[in-house]
């Protein structure tokens, strides 16, 4: 009996892991998105423009700086710990971020696009 107890608990731990690095990964994302600055849009927009240019050395380079950065502020802001940093949960964290620093990038461009009303 006590056998199918420790075996019922630990597959529903195992279970439900998938679900808290779900929910741990969103909770840093929201964290560092609040924590984003000026500066990881303007980093973004610079990555984005060298890709397009297909500069890749240059845009691999500045990538390397915006992950660098992101990882100091999950660090620093948000609890993230050094094992962390290489685990899956770390990596949709930062997809997250990077589409959200992405998407406000697309924003200003599109409102700069935007013709004046008469």
């Amino acid at each position: 009996m006590i056998r199918t107890l420790c075996l019922g608990t630990a597959l529903t731990v195992f279970a439900a892991s998938p679900a808290l690095a779900q929910t741990r990964s969103d909770e840093v994302a929201s964290c560092m998105i609040r924590n984003s600055t000026e500066e990881d849009v303007a980093q973004m927009k610079q990555l984005m423009l060298l890709a397009l240019q297909d500069r890749k050395d240059e845009a691999t380079s500045t990538l390397a700086g915006l992950m660098m950065k992101a990882g100091v502020s999950a660090s620093g802001n948000c609890g993230v710990g050094f094992s962390e940093m290489t685990s899956p949960m770390f990596e949709a964290a930062m997809r997250q971020y990077g589409e959200h620093l992405g998407t406000i990038v697309m924003e200003r461009a599109f409102t700069m696009m935007e013709l004046p009303t008469q």
